[in-house]
Parts: C-alpha cells; structure tokens; sequence
C-alpha cells in the first residue's frame, strides 16, 4: 500500500502560515502586530486563517512589522530557513486534527 503526498498547501496557506509562526516566535499578540501594521485585529486574525486575499501593500506593512523580507514570508521553506519553532503556532481551530478537550464544569459546592 502506498502512501499519498501530503496535499499541497496553497500560497495563501503558505503566507499565512509563515505570518503566524513569525509573529508567535517575535512574541507579538495579533492586536499589537494590527496596531503597528495599521490593520485590524481581526484582519490578523482573518489572515493568519488563510481567509483573506491579501494585497501586495498589507504583505509590505506585515513584512515590515515582523522584521522580514516580504518575499521570504512566501516561502515553503521560511521556518527552516529562520529557524524558527513551529510547534508553538498551533493550527487554526478548522485544520486541527483533533478537537481540543474540553474541561469538565465545575458543579458548584454544597
């Protein structure tokens, strides 16, 4: 039986991703990048889903906030070529594999 190749992840994915374990790694909250990117925090957010197609002038304020070269934040490789953990972006809520446990609630005492 062989095995299939991972699906390939579009540029989009590949962008957003690459923001994401950049700005994670930088230690920056997705408001504080919005606030010095000009953008909204829920932009960021959108963005780092893959849900928005980007412009060229919002890949340029992003690159500059986060310190990289714009072009580097297209790249399949980005991570390893900055050595940077991706372990501590955990996927987006729609790509996990395995939903989250919850936490059992609390009855409240007698």
């Amino acid at each position: 039986m062989s095995r299939s190749a991972p699906p390939q992840r579009t540029l989009r994915q590949v962008f957003a991703h690459n923001v994401r374990v950049t700005r994670v790694n930088a230690g920056l909250s997705q408001e504080r990048m919005a606030d010095a990117a000009q953008l909204d925090r829920t932009f960021i957010g959108s963005l780092e889903r893959g849900e928005r197609n980007i412009s060229i002038d919002n890949i340029e304020r992003i690159a500059t906030v986060l310190g990289m070269p714009p072009q580097d934040l297209l790249s399949t490789d980005f991570a390893e070529r900055y050595n940077l953990d991706e372990t501590v972006a955990r996927a987006p809520r729609a790509s996990r594999l395995y939903p989250t446990p919850r936490r059992p609630r609390q009855k409240p005492g007698p």
